[in-house]
């Protein structure tokens, strides 16, 4: 496959779900890398801020430059070479690099790319990176792991990643209402079906939408009260989807190493796991 051009915008473009339902597989072709950019990202981060409980600060959520980037991955993923369908995927993990705070008023500029598969157990993986600059200063960085189930994995169970050890300081109940995967669409841009309907859900094998991996990572920071004035690095792992209407309880604490802080959503079992440290 030949090197593909980068895609360049003035601002990010606009993705119709349309170009997004219509996208299908192109066989069990790699994918390739694909990049895409803008000069200017522009948004408000309040009404994110009301949905996802984080307070006005002044600085944007560690979580919200993933909203900013949001055109850019759908350009990325709806790009005529690549070979996956949009729709139905999943939000496996979740790494990201606040490497300094970002005020709300600051002009920034993105990138969004992908590059190189594996195959799993329930089908192919994919990691999509996304980047925000000032002035040509990379501010952060993130890397969102996909599933996809268009293809056939390669059955093979494999171990999950033990959390590190970790003290129970704080155990609080949320309760999801029905809507909350809609409501996080608004903000957010993020239309995949599985979290707006019942009826959109079951198309996707889901008897019930199920909450966004990013509303639950951004909500868990902000009850974490996780300071977007300080450089820091989260990671999560979404094992488990979270049904709405729902409850979940919200468990946290400090790590026992010393270096930052430990949280689970979990039901029965546990659904979303992750740390934050200091950067």
């Amino acid at each position: 496959m030949g090197v593909i051009a980068p895609l360049r915008f003035a601002v990010p473009p606009v993705v119709s779900l349309l170009s997004v339902a219509t996208r299908r597989s192109r066989g069990d072709g790699e994918i390739p890398r694909i990049e895409a950019s803008a000069e200017t990202l522009g948004g408000s981060a309040a009404a994110y801020s009301r949905v996802c409980g984080f307070p006005d600060a002044g600085f944007l959520p560690a979580t919200y430059p993933d909203v900013l980037t949001r055109g850019l991955q759908l350009a990325v993923l709806t790009h005529a070479q690549f070979p996956l369908p949009v729709l139905g995927i999943l939000h496996t993990e979740q790494r990201i690099e606040l490497l300094r705070p970002i005020r709300t008023e600051e002009p920034l500029s993105g990138r969004a790319w992908v590059a190189g598969s594996r195959v799993v157990r329930k089908g192919i993986e994919f990691d999509l990176h996304a980047s925000v600059s000032v002035a040509g200063d990379d501010v952060w960085h993130g890397v969102t792991t996909i599933l996809s189930q268009a293809r056939r994995g390669d059955g093979v169970k494999r171990p999950r990643a033990q959390p590190p050890s970790w003290q129970l300081e704080r155990s609080v109940v949320w309760s999801l209402p029905a809507d909350q995967g809609r409501r996080y669409a608004a903000v957010s841009g993020d239309k995949n079906p599985i979290h707006l309907y019942r009826w959109s859900a079951r198309l996707f094998g889901f008897r019930r939408p199920i909450a966004h991996g990013w509303w639950a990572l951004a909500r868990a920071l902000a009850e974490l009260d996780v300071s977007a004035a300080r450089p820091c690095v989260i990671n999560a792992r979404f094992l488990a989807p979270l049904p709405l209407p729902g409850r979940v309880t919200f468990e946290s604490g400090p790590l026992q190493s010393g270096d930052g802080q430990h949280f689970e959503l979990r039901r029965k079992d546990v659904c979303v796991t992750g740390e934050v440290r200091a950067g």
